[in-house]
């Protein structure tokens, strides 16, 4: 496997504008002039993401037999985030922003991280940005017969091809296996990574991925909606992607989709096997594991990120992630201390 595992190709601004938010009914075309909004307004924070960008070599973060981990990180300004050609090996990679990815042939997908995107070598797809900060994301590389066999441990008809094992280009990440992979993903960043257990781990990872993914597949026949309802769904869902610390309401989602409130909460469900508020709630403290630094206030964060109380916010963190954002917080802080002192 060649060191530059996970590369990216994006969406032209072609093949946004035929497949993007001008399709969306008129009221939710406001959702774009909000993203070109907050574009804008971080235009200066973009000029800084530049000097973080990660691609090439240096995504490599370990190589643990079988299974290699990385990073991607590309702003909306680095030339990669125009083309870079088609993904190298097969991967799940876990969003750590928001962005939209359409595979070729597949439809539009808001990829944030409530979810995980699945690529078979070869797969060719396109970017559209959602977040200022571009695309950023972690991943998991693993050989074609570790794929092949997690499909098969998940599904009766097994794989449905020997050379695209992987079935479906996304599916759902619940708190816990958000907690295992970026668990997972530190240790294998740390100074002193234990080889089997990142293998191991990240093995475990797989299997579960796919099988939720399968799962939600065909739970539910209803998921597949007509275009219109897609449009809908995902104008809403970029919507809570670039407000999500605000006081959102089932109101002002559904003057956005242009639709009741009743069936937009319906459709919503119907489509991504959540509920609006769930789906927010997971949104708000995916973001705030992602802020949790040594010195973070955490009263601070907490109304930032929507929440009604620091106490609220503490509660539903621990239910998500059985730790408290403090404990969290000064466990990075340690690790943080070890890489620095193996320097």
């Amino acid at each position: 496997m060649t060191a530059l595992l996970y590369q990216r190709s994006v969406m032209t601004s072609g093949f946004r504008s035929r497949m993007g938010l001008r399709d969306v009914p008129e009221k939710g075309r406001g959702v774009q002039r909000q993203i070109n909004a907050a574009l804008s307004r971080h235009s200066s924070e973009m000029r800084a993401l530049r000097e973080m960008d990660v691609v090439g070599k240096e995504e490599l973060v370990l190589a643990a037999g079988r299974v290699q981990v990385g990073r991607f990180r590309c702003s909306l300004a680095h030339p990669l985030f125009r083309d870079s050609g088609p993904i190298q090996n097969f991967l799940l990679a876990f969003p750590r922003n928001s962005v939209e990815i359409t595979h070729a042939g597949g439809k539009p997908i808001v990829s944030d991280p409530t979810r995980a995107m699945l690529y078979n070598r070869g797969q060719e797809y396109r970017r559209a940005a959602i977040s200022p900060d571009g695309d950023r994301c972690d991943w998991f590389a693993f050989e074609r017969e570790d794929v092949a066999e997690a499909v098969a441990a998940a599904s009766a008809r097994g794989p449905r091809s020997e050379d695209r094992p992987l079935p479906l280009a996304q599916g759902p990440v619940d708190a816990d296996l958000y907690l295992r992979q970026r668990s997972l993903f530190e240790e294998a960043a740390s100074a002193t990574p234990d080889a089997l257990r990142v293998e191991e781990g990240a093995l475990l990872v797989l299997q579960r991925t796919v099988r939720a993914a399968l799962r939600v597949e065909g739970a539910a026949p209803e998921r597949h909606l007509d275009r219109s309802r897609r449009k809908r769904v995902a104008a809403v869902q970029e919507a809570i992607a670039t407000r999500f610390g605000d006081r959102l309401t089932l109101a002002d989602l559904a003057r956005i989709a242009a639709c009741s409130s009743f069936h937009l909460a319906r459709i919503f469900r119907a489509q991504t096997g959540s509920t609006i508020h769930a789906h927010l709630t997971q949104l708000r403290l995916r973001a705030a594991m992602e802020r949790l630094e040594p010195r973070t206030d955490l009263a601070g964060l907490s109304f930032e990120l929507g929440f009604s109380s620091h106490s609220h916010f503490t509660s539903a963190f621990r239910r998500a992630f059985g730790a408290t954002p403090s404990a969290v917080r000064d466990r990075r802080r340690d690790l943080r201390t070890s890489i620095a002192s193996s320097r």
